[in-house]
């Protein structure tokens, strides 16, 4: 009897390490799978507006960040070229809410370090500058090379 336990525990081990193994694999590598709930935040009421302004100099590019930002909930009111070209993306916190300015950073990927507050009378309460990396923003992240 002992020895049949044996041949059953030894391979279940295996297939138990390979498991680990593998989803340790999947959750590290470069895949573009996440593991994380993070992409699933949407906002319910909107209760702010947020302009997106293109400083990368490639076109559609705020277009295409402002789609990614109404399909989370957000109330973008406007976009545009932005006066010049940016090497990251930032974003203008026009009212002092951080907390906010912090979830616009999150949903898109843009760093929290690179938020500017900058209270003054604009039209909106936030802006999002979209700089040269915006190929490392997630709206753009599972997109191929070509897609502009």
């Amino acid at each position: 009897m002992k020895i049949k336990a044996k041949k059953i525990v030894l391979p279940l081990t295996v297939v138990l390490i390979l498991i680990i193994l593998v989803s340790v694999i999947l959750k590290f590598s470069n895949s573009g799978y996440k593991f994380s709930s993070e992409e699933e935040i949407t906002v319910q009421n909107p209760s702010y507006q947020i302009d997106v302004q293109n400083g990368c100099g490639v076109e559609d590019v705020a277009f295409q960040v402002v789609q990614f930002l109404r399909t989370k909930g957000f109330d973008v009111i406007d976009y545009g070229n932005y006066e010049t070209t940016v090497k990251e993306s930032f974003i203008i916190d026009h009212i002092g809410k951080p907390d906010t300015a912090r979830l616009i950073a999150r949903v898109l990927g843009i760093n929290e370090d690179k938020i500017v507050i900058s209270k003054s009378k604009h039209y909106n309460e936030f802006t999002v500058v979209i700089g040269l990396d915006y190929i490392m923003l997630k709206p753009f992240k599972n997109k191929g090379e070509g897609s502009f």
